[in-house]
């Protein structure tokens, strides 16, 4: 080998460098995506603190009202923190969405009852929950950004292990939960338990602010910055609208299939199914769990084997396989923990595969703006709809398998979208010649 060849070759701490790089950037998602679903696990107790009420399912309402509204900030966020990611960096993004996830989270968690400063508890509620939403949506389409530009021959890989920590994060938010309600007592709980774990995760936030002021900016963005667009919003919307159609399809059945295990099959199985809440809790955590390590499998795989092919796969199962395991869930033919472990495990599939599909979407100067608009359009729809859905049609059929028709559904539009995706694929292979 010339020795222009081996002075080429990148140093071994050099590597070290970049893969500890890509868990610092991996992590902050998992911590943004713990302060933001805490909020959901501890919708009981901050229904009864910010919206007393005579009955109970009404001051319940109005508390999802709020965590739904911190989904309707998540498009503006999108658009402009992913328009200055494309513009100005990546790194700068990473800084400011920890930063202010972490504030919003520690303000929720010290904002005084109603019962001390009345309505304006539920008003600091709404305004902080618009701030989570809003810095929340450039975080994981920055991070999806940072780490296959950091490590693009690796790019499946380290893009998966951004969606393992982001599930790592949702899976401690139901642990810390779980450890609270065990070491207090429900009046403790309800009084200070639930601020402890919203204090919890703006602390580690900061930590994780801290870590991330040691991170540089992605050597490929740094190549291209001389070809920086002005207005990369406007350039996704002009020129990569198909694109941008494909990666919704393609995230829209991680998003529906997700909020299936997170929001719909606790009440789903305990309400309507009546299995025992113990039973139900502690399998969704065993579901998730399975499915962190699934998605990280075939993330790795991906690497090999095109990740295309791992998405239409577990795509292809929800579609044959979700109304026939929903009647055996239905019907308590199958057991809960079986139930939850298959779930996950066949999530792994899309969710260890689409991260890598949206970002080969788009070329490297409008990337982050291209992830950001497909992810969040596709959360907002899929994510947003799919418990409203899926209790229409538990109410309107009277049909118990109601969660396996719809994600039929979905399954079948994801297929539609992923056999585009391999005509507009290939950018990061592109950026690395």
């Amino acid at each position: 080998m010339a020795s222009a060849d081996i002075a080429a070759l990148p140093s071994q701490p050099a590597i070290r460098q970049k893969w500890k790089t890509v868990i610092l950037a991996s992590l902050g998602g998992s911590l943004e995506i713990y302060d933001f679903i805490i909020y959901g696990v501890f919708a009981r107790e901050i229904a009864r603190q910010f919206f007393p009420a005579t009955d109970p399912l009404a001051s319940l309402i109005s508390t999802f009202s709020v965590f739904a509204i911190g989904y309707v900030s998540r498009p503006l966020g999108g658009i402009v923190l992913s328009s200055l990611g494309d513009r100005f960096g990546r790194r700068m993004i990473f800084l400011v969405s920890v930063l202010a996830m972490s504030a919003a989270t520690i303000g929720i968690g010290l904002i005084p009852s109603y019962a001390s400063i009345g309505v304006m508890a539920p008003a600091l509620l709404v305004l902080l929950r618009l701030a989570q939403g809003f810095f929340l949506a450039g975080e994981l389409p920055c991070s999806i950004t940072y780490v296959v530009e950091e490590i693009p021959v690796r790019a499946s890989l380290v893009s998966g292990l951004v969606i393992f920590c982001l599930n790592s994060g949702v899976l401690t938010a139901t642990l810390i939960s779980l450890a609270l309600h065990s070491l207090l007592n429900a009046a403790d709980v309800l009084t200070y338990g639930w601020r402890i774990a919203f204090i919890f995760g703006g602390v580690i936030g900061l930590v994780s602010y801290w870590l991330r002021t040691s991170l540089e900016e992605s050597k490929e963005y740094q190549r291209l910055k001389s070809h920086k667009v002005k207005r990369p919003f406007r350039k996704v919307l002009t020129g990569y609208p198909k694109q941008v159609a494909i990666g919704v399809g393609v995230a829209g059945i991680v998003n529906a299939s997700n909020s299936l295990l997170f929001v719909v099959l606790p009440s789903y199985m305990t309400t309507v199914l009546h299995y025992a809440p113990a039973t139900v809790s502690a399998g969704q955590n065993l579901g998730i769990a399975t499915m962190s390590a699934s998605l990280l499998l075939f993330a790795w795989l991906g690497d090999t084997i095109p990740s295309r092919h791992w998405h239409r796969l577990g795509s292809l199962v929800m579609l044959f396989g979700s109304y026939p395991f929903y009647r055996l869930v239905a019907a308590h033919q199958i057991d809960p923990f079986v139930a939850f472990m298959t779930i996950g495990f066949v999530g792994g599939f899309v969710n260890g595969a689409y991260a890598y599909l949206l970002a080969d979407l788009f070329p490297t100067n409008v990337r982050f703006s291209g992830i950001a608009l497909s992810l969040n359009l596709a959360t907002v729809v899929f994510t947003g709809i799919t418990p409203l859905v899926v209790t229409q049609l538990l109410h309107h059929t009277g049909s118990t398998t109601a969660p396996g028709i719809f994600l039929t559904g979905i399954a079948l539009i994801a297929l539609l979208a992923g056999a585009f995706v391999n005509r507009f694929s290939g950018q990061i292979a592109r950026a690395t010649n």
